[in-house]
């Protein structure tokens, strides 16, 4: 089941309970606004407290730890690298498990692996008796910003639809993918396709380039026919907005490699993608599904960043 939302405040019926928020990174930090935007108390804790600061300007209440907010709040939510950070924020020493009561629903728009994902899950409903729902997205800062991310949900019904207000104000596509768990094996499929469009795109845009097309040409070229999507739109924007980042970056990188200029200046870019990569390629194991397009992305970012 999916649906599409759009995050008008007048759409939330209840704003009066408050909604924590870990992690203001590039995604978590416009995700965090959008909720506090739509009307929500909201309450945010950051490891690097000066990235609160923006938020507290927009009105959002800042907590001393991870502890702090999930006793303040019933619905938390999460944004952080990587499995470890989650580890820590949740049920490290001063982490949302230690305060038992609150707390309803945790909701995490990381990316990591589903097996780790239904573990942790299991043990804080043991410890608390909160449910959670792993909700990554994909879409990128701009659909953060924008509101319009699509957001991939694991967990009961029933904890998703108590959720829903709260990710429809930053999601413009709600979509239940199953039991704990599910929202992260969606995730890493995206990751396959999403970072196996940049792959062609950069191999195409090499191609134009030898064959006489300006790389500049070919995007605004394809709009509209069956290459174009949302990763050569963004391609697109980014690099004629001249911005060293995200999915231009991931692109570029690709390029400079086959034409020998990318040397070790984008070693330390990769290590989310190849993180996600590495989840798709071994849920492709422990279920017997060959994976040549995550295998050879792999191959591909890891030698780039070489």
């Amino acid at each position: 089941m999916s649906a599409s939302f759009a995050a008008t405040s007048s759409e939330f019926p209840d704003l009066t309970g408050a909604v924590g928020y870990i992690g203001l990174g590039n995604i978590g930090e416009p995700i965090a606004t959008r909720i506090t935007e739509a009307g929500f108390r909201t309450i945010v804790w950051n490891r690097t407290a000066s990235k609160s600061r923006g938020l507290s300007e927009k009105g959002a209440q800042v907590a001393t730890s991870p502890a702090e907010i999930s006793s303040r709040c019933k619905i938390v939510c999460l944004c952080l690298t990587n499995v470890e950070a989650v580890e820590a924020v949740v049920f490290g020493s001063d982490g949302l498990a230690t305060r038992a009561g609150v707390m309803k629903i945790l909701i995490d728009n990381s990316t990591i692996h589903p097996d780790v994902t239904r573990k942790m899950a299991e043990r804080l409903r043991k410890k608390t008796g909160a449910k959670w729902l792993d909700c990554p997205v994909s879409g990128g800062p701009v659909g953060a910003k924008a509101g319009t991310l699509a957001a991939m949900v694991g967990g009961d019904a029933e904890d998703l639809a108590s959720a829903r207000n709260v990710i429809a104000s930053y999601a413009g596509r709600i979509s239940h993918m199953g039991p704990v768990g599910c929202g992260q094996v969606a995730k890493a499929c995206n990751q396959v396709i999403g970072f196996g469009t940049m792959a062609a795109i950069a191999e195409a845009l090499v191609l134009a380039q030898r064959s006489g097309i300006p790389m500049d040409v070919l995007p605004q070229s394809l709009a509209g026919g069956f290459a174009d999507s949302n990763v050569l739109k963004e391609y697109l924007r980014a690099t004629t907005a001249r911005e060293a980042a995200g999915i231009a970056v991931l692109i570029r990188a690709l390029v400079d490699a086959r034409t020998g200029m990318a040397g070790d200046r984008y070693r330390d870019r990769f290590s989310l993608l190849l993180k996600d990569i590495a989840i798709a390629i071994d849920l492709g194991f422990a279920t017997g599904t060959e994976t040549p397009m995550a295998d050879l992305v792999e191959r591909l970012y890891r030698d780039a960043g070489e």
